[in-house]
């Protein structure tokens, strides 16, 4: 059976009504307080508005040319296959190890891109490697990169693809 006329009027206007009343609603919705933000347990509730209002520090490291365009090729379904492992300071810069899988029945070769940030996640520098693996095995891979780190240096897998 079609709806009639009436009934089809009656379900427009009651959508327009819910979108303006759930737009009303949100823009009277106060702004929180810094009393409604949560401290840790350890910490007094006074200490998370103050951490709330501090800038983040000032970049101290030297940022090197980070890869773009082209040059992050990645092909995320082969994620799955690639995995970081450990992320370590080196004598002179900084190193990423991770294991690349291959679950097929050829040679498989990736092209793994690492990014070495710092501790607020700003990039610093990269490196890239190139690991391949015989089929149905596991491979371990490093990246490194020599570069002066700052302190929280992490290691993020930026791309993947398949090694020509």
């Amino acid at each position: 059976m079609l709806p009639t006329l009436r009934a089809s009027r009656f379900a427009r206007a009651c959508a327009a009504t819910a979108v303006l009343l759930g737009t009303a609603a949100c823009a009277n919705a106060p702004a929180p307080d810094d009393a409604d933000l949560a401290a840790p347990p350890d910490r007094p509730a006074e200490a998370a508005s103050d951490q709330a209002s501090e800038p983040a520090p000032e970049f101290s490291g030297v940022q090197h040319r980070i890869p773009s365009g082209t040059a992050l090729r990645n092909d995320p379904e082969l994620y799955q296959h690639v995995a970081l492992t450990g992320c370590d300071p080196t004598a002179d810069g900084w190193r990423a190890v991770g294991t690349a899988h291959n679950p097929g029945s050829g040679e498989l070769t990736f092209d793994v891109l690492v990014f070495f940030t710092d501790a607020q996640a700003r990039i610093v520098d990269s490196a890239t490697t190139t690991v391949t693996v015989s089929a149905g095995s596991t491979t371990t891979w490093t990246a490194r990169r020599r570069f002066e780190t700052t302190p929280g240096t992490a290691c993020v897998v930026r791309a993947v693809s398949r090694g020509d």
